[in-house]
């Protein structure tokens, strides 16, 4: 990476690296609050607010009293700034509850060895995040969409050994809508969960037809023994029993490729980026991932902390040689990409980590 930067360059520059702190700090307060404390809040508590304040805001208080967080804290202050916390929606159940997969699939109750499709709630005033990250492209601040239900909500998902692989919650129906829009002709899915998503492209009249990869076959099982036949238009699909990786090394053209094996940003990262590597092994007219938008913000924070370790810290080549962990992987293999890659330009720097080129360089990596 080199920086051929004036002063003023460096200047914008480190309210990038101020914007990355914060959005690591903001994050480590959603952990905190979803891990240990997303029961905590009761209507009792929303009441006495609400006497002072609106739903939203009564939460938001209630939500820092939980985490012993003062907002005249100035840290806190500086946070809340960039990413927003105190934006946090009450949701329309409606909204999800006229879903109509959720309508086709509700009070299924199927145990299979270890794994079991039933359904689970969100109690009223349990907060979760029910969408993708909000990116302001002006220093890449991230607002975490943080959302409640007013009263008790239940879904139905699939289980194994108390691990949740997949359920029909407004996280999920919100971040597949776009991938559902973009759905055409002879689609591709990685990764088979509930049939969601293959349910929802084969609504459409443009998906003439839909394969399904899934590595494993006790899911395929479930799948086809009690949920495949629920379909109207399950002549569109076909299951393929295959890894990921073996089948998109030898696969045909398809016109649309959907990517969802992964969990969350923790378990998908690394998989993303080697998945962006093998795209043209397996081609598709259009790739869409599933939570792309996190994926990028997480390698957007490793490049700021390659810049980081450049600038502030005078790290040399030597410093890039041997990996304690992933995180030293991931940098090294960064640096090694970048290492004469030109910035001429604090906004070429900013361009660069907009994600449409963040999109190229995780292809470019090849990891």
């Amino acid at each position: 990476m080199i920086l051929n930067f004036k002063k003023s360059d460096f200047d914008k520059a480190r309210l990038l690296l101020n914007a990355k702190e914060n959005n690591i700090s903001s994050a480590e307060i959603y952990i905190e609050y979803l891990n240990n404390h997303p029961l905590d809040i009761s209507k009792s508590d929303i009441e006495a607010l609400s006497k002072k304040y609106p739903i939203e805001k009564a939460f938001y208080k209630a939500f820092l009293k939980k985490l012993h967080i003062s907002e005249d804290d100035l840290e806190y202050i500086e946070i809340n700034s960039n990413s927003l916390i105190e934006k946090m929606e009450l949701l329309n159940q409606k909204e999800y509850l006229n879903n109509p997969y959720y309508n086709l699939i509700k009070n299924t109750e199927i145990k299979d060895n270890d794994w079991i499709i039933n359904m689970q709630k969100y109690y009223p005033f349990e907060g979760f995040v029910y969408d993708e990250l909000i990116i302001d492209e002006t220093y890449f601040s991230e607002h975490t969409p943080l959302g409640f239900f007013d009263k008790e909500f239940s879904y139905p998902a699939i289980i194994e050994k108390d691990l949740i692989w997949m359920s029909i919650i407004p996280h999920e129906i919100n971040t597949m809508k776009e991938a559902i829009n973009n759905a055409k002709g002879n689609v591709v899915v990685f990764g088979l969960g509930l049939g969601y998503y293959a349910y929802m492209i084969s609504l459409k009249k443009e998906v003439k037809k839909i394969t399904i990869i899934e590595k494993d076959p006790k899911v395929i099982k479930i799948f086809k023994d009690n949920l495949l036949n629920k379909f109207e238009y399950k002549d569109k699909i076909n299951i393929i029993n295959e890894d990921a990786f073996n089948y998109i090394n030898n696969c045909p053209h398809y016109d649309y490729a959907f990517i969802d094996i992964y969990h969350n940003v923790g378990d998908g990262f690394i998989l993303y980026l080697k998945l962006k590597g093998l795209e043209n092994t397996c081609y598709a007219d259009r790739y869409d991932y599933w939570i792309e938008t996190s994926l990028l913000a997480m390698l957007r924070r490793y490049v700021l902390t390659l810049y980081e370790e450049k600038v502030i810290y005078k790290y040399s080549e030597n410093d890039y040689l041997k990996a304690k962990n992933e995180n030293d992987e991931i940098i090294n293999k960064l640096y090694h990409h970048l290492k004469d890659y030109q910035f001429n330009s604090y906004d070429e720097f900013h361009d660069f980590l907009k994600d449409e080129s963040l999109r190229k360089l995780a292809k470019e990596l090849k990891y």
